[in-house]
C-alpha cells in the first residue's frame, strides 16, 4: 500500500468517531425538540377534541334520533303501502266475486223467465210476449250488468203478475185450433190456474192443451223476436157434456150473481192425453212386426191343445172304492177290469205284462200333444226376444241415421220393440202353468192305474189259487 492511501485511512479513522458523535447529540437534541412540540400539539389537540366532543355527540345523539324517527315512519309507510296494495288486491278479489254472483244471479233469472214463458199456455203468449219483447229489447240495447239485472227484475215482476193474474182467472179474446178439422176458429178464453177453457163463436168449446216445454226448448235463449212468434193454441177434443158446460159458463160469466160449473182437469190435460194414446190389444198387435204372428200360433196352438187335453185329462175319473173284479168302473180303469176279469191264463206275471201294455197305450194316448204347450212355452220367449233386438236395431238405426231424434220417437221405438217380448211372456207363462198342471194330473191318473192293475192281479191270483184249491178237493173226494 502507498503510504499516502494509508495516512488518509489513518485520518479517517480518527476522524470518524467524532464526527459521528455530534451528529448524535445534534440529532437527539433535534429530536427532543420535536418530541416536546408534538407533545406541545397532542395537548392542544386534546384540549381542542375535548372542547368539541360534547357539541359532536350532542350531534350525533340528534341525528341518530332523527334517523330512528325517520326509519319508523319508513316502517310505517312501507306497512301502509303493502296494505293498501293487500287492501286493493281483497277490493278486486271482492269485485270479482261480486260480478260473478250478479252473473249467477241474472243466469238464475234467465233460466226462471225462459221457463216460465216456454211453459206459459200459448194462448196467453199474446198477452205478454209484448211487453216482454220491449224489457229485452231494452236489456239489449244497455248490456251492462246492471242494466241486464234491471230487465230480469222486470222480467220477473211480468212473470208474477201474470202468475197472479191467471190464477184468480182471466179472460181474453183470441183463435184456437178446432179438432178434427184443425181449423181456426174465434174466441173466448178463460184462464182459471193451470187450466184454459175456450168458447168459439161458432159453437166449439173445450178445454186447451197444455205446453209441457222440454228442458232442450228451456234452454233456447229468449231474444225480442223470438217472443213474439206464437204457437198456436189447440183445442182438447171433449165430450158434448163438458162442451155444453164451457159454453153454458163462459157465456154468463158477466154475471157476478149467477154460479157457473166448469169441468176440472187436475193432470192439466196429461190424463186425455194419456187416454188417447192407450192402445187397443189389436193396435199392439200390429206395432209388433212380423215376429208377433208366429207367437200368436203357438200361442192359440197351446190353448187349443190345453183345452182339449184339459177335457180329456179331467173326464178321466178315477175310483174311490177298492178295485174289484166284478166292480164297475169308468174309461180306462174299467177297460183294465175287463182286461183282468177276461184272462184265462194261469200265470199272473203274463196279466201284468197285458195290463202295462194298456197302462202304457192309455199314457201316451193322454199324453199325446201336451210336448206342444212345452214347446210353446219354451219357443215364445224366445220369439218374442228376437222381435224385441229385431226393433231394438231398428232404433239404433234411427239413432245412427238422424243425429238427434226426438225423445218421442225413440221412446215409440223401444216400446213397440218390448211388445213381442211382453206377448212372448204371456204366450209362455200360462202354457207352463197348463203344462206343470196337466202333466202332473196325468202322472197321478198313470200311478192310479198302476195301483188298480196290480190289485186286479193280485185278486186274479187269488182266484186262480182258489180254483186250483177247490178241483184239488174234488178229485180227493
Amino acid at each position: 500500500m502507498k503510504p499516502q492511501y494509508f495516512i488518509i485511512y489513518l485520518a479517517a479513522i480518527f476522524t470518524i468517531p467524532l464526527i459521528w458523535g455530534e451528529s448524535i447529540a445534534r440529532v437527539t437534541e433535534e429530536a427532543k425538540a420535536d418530541l416536546k412540540e408534538a407533545i406541545s400539539s397532542l395537548a392542544e389537540l386534546r384540549d381542542k377534541i375535548e372542547t368539541e366532543k360534547l357539541p359532536l355527540a350532542r350531534n350525533v345523539s340528534t341525528l341518530e334520533d332523527k334517523a330512528r324517527k325517520l326509519r319508523r315512519e319508513l316502517d310505517y309507510n312501507l306497512r301502509l303501502r303493502d296494505n293498501r296494495e293487500a287492501s286493493l288486491l281483497q277490493l278486486e278479489r271482492d269485485v270479482k266475486e261480486s260480478e260473478a254472483d250478479l252473473d249467477y244471479s241474472i243466469n238464475l233469472f234467465n233460466d226462471y223467465i225462459s221457463s216460465w214463458y216456454h211453459g206459459n199456455p200459448p194462448a196467453e203468449d199474446t198477452l205478454w210476449s209484448a211487453k216482454l219483447s220491449t224489457i229485452l229489447i231494452n236489456s239489449k240495447e244497455e248490456s251492462t250488468r246492471t242494466k241486464l239485472f234491471e230487465s230480469c227484475l222486470l222480467a220477473t215482476s211480468l212473470s208474477i203478475q201474470a202468475i197472479q193474474a191467471s190464477a184468480g182467472g182471466i179472460s181474453f179474446t183470441g183463435n184456437a185450433i178446432v179438432p178434427p178439422e184443425g181449423t181456426r176458429e174465434d174466441g173466448t178464453f178463460w184462464s182459471i190456474g193451470p187450466t184454459i177453457f175456450f168458447s168459439g163463436v161458432d159453437g166449439s168449446a173445450g178445454l186447451l192443451e197444455r205446453s209441457f216445454s222440454t228442458k232442450q226448448r228451456q234452454k233456447l235463449s229468449l231474444s225480442s223476436n223470438s217472443v213474439l212468434k206464437h204457437e198456436p193454441a189447440r183445442l182438447i177434443q171433449t165430450s158434448p157434456t163438458t162442451t155444453l158446460l164451457i159454453n153454458a159458463a163462459i157465456q154468463q160469466k158477466s154475471n157476478v150473481q149467477q154460479i157457473a160449473t166448469l169441468p176440472l182437469d187436475p193432470t192439466s190435460g196429461k190424463a186425455l192425453v194419456m187416454e188417447e194414446g192407450e192402445l187397443n190389444v189389436l193396435e199392439e198387435l200390429q206395432k209388433g212386426g212380423i215376429w208377433i204372428y208366429p207367437i200368436l200360433f203357438f200361442a192359440v196352438l197351446s190353448l187349443i191343445i190345453a183345452v182339449v187335453k184339459a177335457f180329456q185329462i179331467i173326464r178321466v175319473q178315477i175310483p174311490h172304492k177298492v178295485a174289484s173284479l166284478d166292480g164297475t168302473y169308468r174309461g180306462p180303469f174299467e177297460l183294465l177290469r175287463k182286461t183282468a176279469k177276461s184272462y184265462q191264463g194261469k200265470n199272473p206275471e203274463i196279466l201284468e205284462e197285458i195290463l202295462y201294455e194298456a197302462i202304457i197305450d192309455m199314457q201316451v194316448k193322454l199324453e199325446k200333444a201336451l210336448p206342444l204347450i212345452a214347446v210353446t212355452a219354451a219357443t215364445a220367449p224366445l220369439l218374442g226376444l228376437l222381435g224385441t233386438v229385431t226393433g231394438m236395431i231398428d232404433v239404433f238405426r234411427q239413432i245412427t241415421n238422424f243425429a238427434n231424434p226426438e225423445n218421442s220417437e225413440l221412446a215409440r221405438g223401444i216400446s213397440e220393440a218390448l211388445v213381442t217380448t211382453k206377448f212372448g211372456l204371456v204366450t209362455a207363462i200360462p202354457s207352463l202353468i197348463a203344462h206343470a198342471l196337466l202333466t202332473r194330473r196325468l202322472q197321478g191318473i198313470i200311478s192310479k192305474m198302476e195301483g188298480f192293475s196290480a190289485r186286479l192281479v193280485r185278486l186274479k191270483q187269488e182266484n186262480l189259487e182258489k180254483e186250483t184249491n177247490d178241483s184239488i178237493h174234488e178229485s180227493d173226494s
